[in-house]
């Protein structure tokens, strides 16, 4: 008969995500993640498989935390626009509790394509994001409120770069004034 599982999973994983996010896949130890999760190996690894399955675990994590993220930004906001734009300065002004920058845009710029099943995942966060800002755009361009010089996906692409481009600024130590144009100026381009 099986021992039960003596710790909170959702717990342990949510703060190896955090050692991934803050220091890399590479450069995270699997004791940092023990020690992150406060856990033994052997009950992280049972839970979750060894340091690449844990990582993956990790990326889902995170890519349903933010798209559910920018859901609720959009979803409470009173206009398309609006929306967006706080979708776009949540972006640019992320809790301070959580680490600098991106884990996916990291994530990329570490491992690149080399890993498929990473970059499966990356990819997942990338385009789930464009398809939830092509459907904003659209209701905005239906509102008056989005321009329709451009189509909706092209525009929703533009803005997921830009929040992209942002926390790789962010991690490179650009100013709150830098990020602060990046942002206006995409929001001006879009607004009719």
């Amino acid at each position: 008969m099986a021992r039960p599982r003596e710790f909170d999973a959702d717990k342990a994983l949510s703060q190896t995500m955090r050692v991934f996010w803050k220091q890399g896949y590479r450069a995270s130890t699997f004791a940092d993640l023990m020690k992150a999760a406060d856990v033994q190996k052997q009950s992280l690894y049972g839970a979750f498989g060894d340091k690449r399955s844990l990582f993956l675990k990790s990326l889902e994590l995170y890519r349903n935390q933010v798209l559910s993220e920018i859901e609720g930004l959009l979803r409470e906001a009173e206009s398309p626009f609006e929306g967006i734009a706080r979708v776009m300065r949540y972006a640019s002004q992320p809790p301070e509790n959580v680490p600098s920058g991106c884990l996916m845009a990291n994530t990329a710029l570490e491992l690149g394509a080399t890993d498929r099943d990473v970059a499966v995942e990356v990819k997942k966060l990338f385009r789930s994001t464009e398809r939830i800002l092509t459907a904003a755009v659209k209701k905005g361009q239906e509102r008056g409120e989005i321009t329709t010089r451009f189509d909706a996906a092209a525009i929703a692409q533009s803005l997921a770069n830009t929040i992209n481009g942002i926390r790789i600024l962010q991690n490179t130590g650009a100013s709150d004034r830098h990020v602060k144009t990046v942002v206006g100026m995409a929001l001006a381009v879009i607004k009719t």
